[in-house]
């Protein structure tokens, strides 16, 4: 070993005994966890073997294969970044991917995981003062800032001279394009797909919308590649002189709830700007974006229940609900009188003709086919009561609320308290804080009934009650939604998800903090996909 080479390797192993690794833990592999979220606009652009990497706002580095031409799964905190905001990104010729967040600058051997973590402090960076490129050189690493460059040995990203200009010739991924540039020679030569057009400055969606070019590199094959502020980014073909549009971005981050079998509608309260409804292609990972703004008869409101039907998908909102009629693709907008004030749908099940709408002030039933209201017993019961779920079975209709939990037996047209429907186990023991039933969970045999004082199971069969879960098992925290697979129980609390497994007795707490709060949770082969406050998350569970 030369002196140099002795030289890097001190400081590597110096170097990484002091670094934390971000990712969740060692037992899971790099992607067991996928977290998609809003990305805002294209910040960088790189390219390694396989991939185009994209820094992005808030949605990480999208990861697009350039021979498959779709998206796998993106780099995100759920991979051990300590932000979702890259402001630049950088693959280096020794196959290293080097990433800049507010935070700092963080590197992987391997592209994917593994994450190294030099914080802004380590580098001398002023506060204010962000990586906007990232390049290399013959011998090393560089980053450019607003007056500055640093350089930085290639291997173990230690510091080694900040000076104006680089020294050697550099080799820069592209960044923040920090003057608007004369973009009409470049774009005078391409056609736009997918009904994109230009003014040869600016990107124009179908919809007349104007859109920002922030970034543009060009590949070793001599594609251009632009990206924009919309998160959209397009490929260029110098052949055929197109360009085509690529996004997977969704249109809110804070996911409410989730709806679908082998694709997902997902909604949620407004934190940005541009917020709306995502569909999200499960096996494709593709994502089409309903934008308030953009969405004709589609008025603007969080979301925080989805029902899909055969023919229709209503979204329930502030006094609200949104309607999306599949085969037309036509949405339109119903006002909706929840009792007194502001009221939120919280859940909503379809029934025969009908569907009950659960929300803050209690239950409204629409039919179907024209919209309008049924005057019920049940509407009347319920007033002012904040409904949290609501759950069909074969002639039973479930009802948690702040109050207790109810079942409406549909043959007989009558409301039951759970005390007076059904028969006790032996060892069975009703919570004695008998309110706030805040979600259900049914499998083909029993349903299953969440509050704080613990889970109940009813047997369909027997008609039994049982407590299925001691509240020791999730703290005896508030239970935001569960998701049952054969013998194992997800349980989603205010801090965090416990796997539950009841036939062993086994349980596992996953509460990382790039999982936020779940709110809503669907299980699909293998995978649970978690609707949350950090955007949509998949885990793939053993």
């Amino acid at each position: 070993m030369n002196s140099i080479s002795m030289f890097r390797y001190i400081l590597i192993s110096i170097l990484f005994s002091g670094l934390s690794i971000a990712q969740p833990e060692l037992r899971f592999d790099t992607f067991d966890w996928v977290q998609y979220r809003q990305t805002g606009k294209v910040n960088s652009i790189t390219f390694g073997d396989r991939f185009t990497y994209i820094g992005t706002q808030s949605g990480g580095v999208m990861r697009f294969n350039f021979y498959s031409e779709r998206f796998e799964e993106p780099i995100t905190r759920a991979q051990g970044l300590h932000s979702n905001t890259v402001t630049a990104i950088h693959r280096a010729s020794n196959s290293m991917l080097w990433v800049a967040t507010p935070m700092g600058l963080e590197y992987s051997i391997n592209e994917e995981g593994d994450w190294r973590f030099i914080d802004r402090e380590q580098l001398g960076l002023s506060l204010g003062t962000y990586i906007e490129r990232i390049g290399e050189s013959e011998h090393y690493i560089w980053l450019d800032t607003q007056g500055l460059v640093y350089r930085l040995d290639p291997l173990s990203g230690i510091l080694i001279g900040v000076m104006a200009n680089p020294d050697e010739a550099v080799l820069w991924s592209s960044g923040l394009l920090r003057f608007k540039p004369d973009l009409s020679e470049l774009l005078i030569d391409y056609s736009f797909m997918d009904g994109w057009m230009t003014d040869l400055q600016n990107l124009i969606r179908s919809n007349g919308q104007y859109v920002t070019i922030t970034t543009i590199a060009k590949d070793r094959f001599g594609e251009i590649w632009i990206g924009t502020e919309d998160g959209t980014f397009f490929r260029g073909d110098p052949t055929m002189k197109s360009m085509t549009p690529f996004r997977l971005s969704l249109t809110n981050n804070d996911v409410q709830d989730i709806a679908g079998i082998n694709s997902f509608w997902l909604g949620g309260r407004q934190k940005q700007l541009q917020s709306g409804v995502t569909y999200f292609d499960v096996d494709r990972e593709i994502a089409d974006n309903y934008v308030f703004s953009e969405t004709i008869n589609m008025d603007q409101t969080s979301i925080y229940s989805i029902l899909e039907m055969k023919n229709e998908i209503w979204f329930g909102g502030d006094n609200a609900l949104l309607v999306y009629d599949k085969k037309e693709n036509y949405w339109r907008t119903l006002s909706l009188r929840l009792g007194g004030g502001k009221s939120l749908v919280t859940t909503m099940s379809e029934v025969g003709d009908d569907v009950w709408i659960g929300s803050t002030h209690g239950i409204t039933i629409l039919k179907k086919e024209d919209k309008k209201s049924i005057l019920s017993q049940v509407e009347t019961y319920f007033d002012q009561i904040y409904i949290y779920d609501i759950a069909v079975t074969n002639n039973q209709i479930w009802i948690g609320t702040d109050t207790g939990l109810f079942i409406y037996d549909m043959n007989k047209k009558v409301i039951h308290s759970p005390m007076a429907y059904g028969y006790k186990s032996d060892d069975f023991i009703f919570p004695i804080k008998h309110i706030n039933f805040t979600t259900f969970a049914q499998d083909s045999r029993k349903i299953y009934a969440a509050n704080r004082s613990g889970i109940l199971s009813f047997n369909f069969r027997n008609r039994k009650w049982s407590n299925a879960v001691d509240p020791s098992i999730f703290g005896g925290l508030e239970i935001r939604s569960m998701a049952f697979h054969k013998n194992i129980l997800f349980i989603a609390t205010v801090n965090g998800i416990v796997q539950y497994d009841m036939k062993n007795n086994l349980m596992d707490v996953l509460n990382f903090s790039f999982i936020g709060q779940v709110n809503d949770m669907y299980i699909k082969g293998r995978k649970i996909w978690l609707g949350t406050t950090e955007g949509l998350i998949s885990y793939r569970y053993r």
